[in-house]
């Protein structure tokens, strides 16, 4: 569909017709009075909001009670911060485990240094004739 155009106009290669600026004006005042009246109807719906009474509190609502275990930490980060200094102290001195067997704990560091001094420690090689441990347990397996 084509519109008519003005020769003027195309001879000089412009509009020489204006916008209407009665209808621009009509627009821009009919956004500008529904934006108006929207925000009176949300402020009206608000004050009648709170002109509502609140609903009556329960009983259950009104005792207060604590939640159920396991609760929720206070201050967690002094919950971590025990457990951290907890773990430091198990890897970085020395203790007992068991005294009676014997059986004791060093630092890392000093467990890491041994190791290298002395190796990985190595299984027993079994004598010649006897089993395994997998022998002997394959051979408890098979039988009924």
């Amino acid at each position: 569909m084509s519109v008519p155009v003005d020769p003027g106009s195309q001879r000089d290669g412009f509009e020489h017709q204006d916008a209407n600026v009665k209808v621009l004006l009509i627009v821009g005042f009919g956004i500008f009075a529904t934006l108006l009246v929207a925000g009176f109807g949300v402020a009206g719906l608000l004050w009648w909001y709170d002109l509502k009474p609140d609903k009556p509190v329960t009983a259950l609502e009104r005792t207060v009670g604590k939640p159920p275990e396991p609760r929720l930490e206070s201050d967690p980060r002094a919950g971590g911060t025990g457990v951290t200094t907890d773990g430091l102290a198990l890897i970085e001195h020395y203790g007992w485990v068991d005294r009676n067997a014997g059986l004791a704990r060093i630092p890392v560091d000093r467990g890491i240094l041994l190791l290298a001094e002395r190796g990985w420690p190595s299984r027993a090689e079994p004598e010649a004739g006897q089993p395994t441990p997998r022998e002997q347990q394959a051979r408890g397996r098979a039988q009924p």
